[in-house]
């Protein structure tokens, strides 16, 4: 047999077995490679570098989809009280994310940092254009409601408005809920010195001014006639008045006159 013949042979079958092992060594991991006819007359060494350049790419590939995270994925990781981030990298983190809790609001300025509880109670009072009212205190009325004419003030020795009325009393006498509410405010002012201000119902404010020892706190519940205050000392607005209570009622923005509510007995 030619010799030439024979060294051929030999060559095909070490191609062949360099590219079987190849290809056997490749099926392990779940892919086939295609060889060319060039690839035939290669050496099993050099096949096998490609093979394994080839297989860490496949690996590397592998690796990268698995740091993947698809949506139906995403929303089996998805728990309550919890997000999924995806970050630049491609990798999934996850972030608490507090939930939106929106409590009721009361429109009124006047309840702003009342406890829930407070707006709760304020929510259920009603008041109306025919509601009532107790006097706070008794006594002549002093100084109008006008806010439509000017009255006249002695001791600033002006005319202007007047959004309430001043009833005539005497230091320390009981000031009483002239209806059952919720204390929103006590604070001091430089007119009407210390002052309760007092929720009755439907957005309607009860106005308690000049008044001392306060017996009640803010976001309290009162009865109607419930003692509040003492007559106190009057403002420098209000000195050649003597000693009075000023007493004013409004829906929001809009001044009412008590008068119209205040109850009159004989």
């Amino acid at each position: 047999m030619d010799k030439k013949f024979i060294a051929a042979v030999a060559v095909c079958v070490v191609a062949l077995i360099a590219v079987a092992t190849g290809t056997i060594f490749l099926g392990q991991r779940g892919a086939s490679f295609r060889t060319s006819d060039a690839e035939i007359g290669i050496t099993t060494e050099s096949n096998m570098d490609v093979a394994q350049k080839i297989v860490k790419e496949f690996e590397s590939e592998i690796a990268s989809q698995g740091d993947r995270v698809g949506p139906q994925e995403e929303d089996k990781e998805h728990k309550e009280g919890e997000k999924n981030i995806v970050s630049t990298n491609g990798k999934v983190k996850k972030k608490t994310v507090e939930a939106n809790s929106e409590t009721g609001t009361i429109a009124n300025e006047e309840y702003r940092g009342l406890s829930s509880e407070a707006t709760a109670q304020i929510e259920l009072l009603k008041f109306n254009k025919n509601s009532k009212l107790l006097w706070p205190v008794e006594g002549n009325i002093i100084i109008p409601f006008d806010m439509e004419s000017t009255v006249y003030y002695s001791t600033l020795d002006e005319y202007k408005t007047s959004p309430g009325i001043v009833i005539q009393s005497s230091k320390g006498t009981a000031i009483k809920a002239a209806s059952a509410g919720v204390i929103t405010k006590i604070e001091d002012s430089e007119e009407l010195g210390v002052c309760i201000k007092q929720a009755v119902g439907n957005d309607y404010i009860a106005t308690y001014g000049q008044v001392t020892n306060p017996e009640v706190a803010v976001g309290d519940y009162v009865e109607a006639g419930q003692v509040i205050a003492y007559v106190g000392k009057p403002s420098a607005y209000y000195t050649k008045e003597g000693d009075n209570l000023y007493f004013a009622l409004s829906k929001k923005d809009k001044k009412i006159d008590p008068l119209n509510h205040i109850v009159y007995e004989d």
